[in-house]
């Protein structure tokens, strides 16, 4: 059985969500990830509810049954209801030796959320629309969508957001499954 997170932590996005430009909003917004731009605050789904669940949970029919209805959901679900592609090229969360434009922007070699949080707001107005925004993205790749336990971010994540019109080639589905 797959392990569930009862919140998505999502603290940095929604605060420099309130600060966003039109422009920075309408970058972001033409990427598959437009939907950070509506994160308000933490997403928590109680316990007790996300116990209830897990017990309706069948796991050789992926779905769960709720009041003799059957209920089939899966991560291509989840992904596709978020505008993911389910599939595409792969994402490898080991790969380390990473040099791109966005990763200079930090001047680290080890980055965490807490870094790219405090340099948004730092930088804001020093950075280019694009910089920014790509930024941003990481910071929401690695702060809801695929966190790691220490906060840091997989170096891959700085090759994908480098370039934004390219975002959506990736299998987020994949990527999910592995983590």
């Amino acid at each position: 059985m797959q392990t569930f997170r009862h919140f998505c932590r999502t603290k940095y996005i929604a605060s420099l969500n309130n600060n966003l430009s039109a422009e920075q909003r309408s970058v972001i917004e033409g990427t598959p990830f437009g939907w950070f731009t509506m994160l308000k605050g933490s997403l928590k789904i109680s316990r007790k509810l996300l116990s209830s669940l897990i017990s309706l949970w069948v796991e050789r029919r992926g779905g769960f049954l709720i009041s003799n209805e059957f209920v089939r959901l899966s991560l291509f679900d989840v992904c596709l209801r978020l505008c993911l592609r389910v599939h595409g090229e792969s994402i490898n969360l080991d790969e380390v030796d990473v040099q791109c434009e966005c990763k200079k922007l930090l001047n680290n070699k080890s980055v965490d959320v807490d870094m790219v949080y405090d340099f948004l707001v730092r930088c804001r107005d020093e950075v280019t629309l694009e910089d920014y925004c790509r930024l941003y993205i990481l910071l929401g790749i690695s702060e809801f969508l695929c966190p790691s336990r220490m906060g840091t971010i997989f170096p891959i994540f700085f090759t994908i957001v480098d370039d934004l019109s390219s975002l959506g080639k990736y299998n987020w589905v994949d990527l999910f499954m592995n983590t």
